[in-house]
């Protein structure tokens, strides 16, 4: 069953959507919610070194471990529903659509996934002090 969020602009649909998602995270992964902070925190920064399409490829590699998986599956589904036209059967995983992007749809694509991951990354900090984690 999936649960609408109403969105009122992009930045508070871009937050609803990130708080719920790492709500989620944090109650599917309980003890491994640190390991899921830490790889939500260094994504940005796999992103600005690697690029979007190196470092969703890495994520989409490591998808048997379950706190990758989950970020991946996070930015698929925040991306299915900004850029749905580009998801044409709806069956494409997230990487392999965003290797076939143009220059200036392959620099929106990265902008967008980087705004997501910084709401993420805030609201796992604000989860991680709610356990007494050590929120940096």
């Amino acid at each position: 069953m999936k649960k609408t969020v109403q969105r009122v602009g992009i930045e508070n649909g871009r937050a609803a959507f990130a708080f719920q998602e790492v709500k989620r995270a944090k109650e599917q992964l309980r003890e491994n919610f640190e390991t899921y902070r830490s790889y939500v925190k260094k994504m940005p920064s796999l992103i600005q070194v690697n690029g979007l399409g190196q470092t969703l490829a890495f994520y989409f590699q490591k998808k048997k471990q379950n706190e990758y998986k989950v970020i991946y599956h996070t930015l698929a589904q925040w991306m299915k529903e900004q850029f749905p036209d580009q998801f044409s059967s709806g069956n494409e995983e997230l990487v392999e659509v965003v290797v076939h992007l143009s220059s200036a749809e392959y620099r929106l694509w990265t902008m967008e996934a980087v705004a997501l991951l910084d709401w993420m990354r805030k609201f796992a900090d604000g989860m991680a002090k709610d356990d007494g984690g050590t929120a940096e």
